[in-house]
């Protein structure tokens, strides 16, 4: 008989899941909002080539940014508690 939702445990509370939520939100405004731009300096006739090419290379460079702290949070180590085992710990 599978458990009821009485008897089904709860995962472990970790604190790290909600700092890492807090720190991937505002980074996917900024992505998103780069896109945004991006699209928009790409439409605008009023720019010449020169200005088009270096404001899509500083987005470019705010991209990357926003990727490399998302790889640094993602890789932030989990908090385990004392009933975990290898197991259950989520792929690499």
């Amino acid at each position: 008989m599978p458990p009821t939702s009485d008897e089904t445990p709860l995962p472990a509370y970790d604190p790290g899941d909600h700092l890492r939520h807090d720190l991937k939100s505002p980074l996917t405004t900024i992505y998103g909002r780069a896109q945004l731009l991006g699209r928009a300096v790409r439409r605008a006739p009023s720019l010449s080539e020169e200005e088009r090419t270096r404001m899509l290379e500083s987005l470019a460079i705010i991209e990357a940014a926003v990727y490399e702290l998302v790889a640094i949070i993602d890789a932030m180590p989990r908090e385990r508690s004392d009933t975990d085992t290898d197991e259950t710990d989520p792929p690499p």
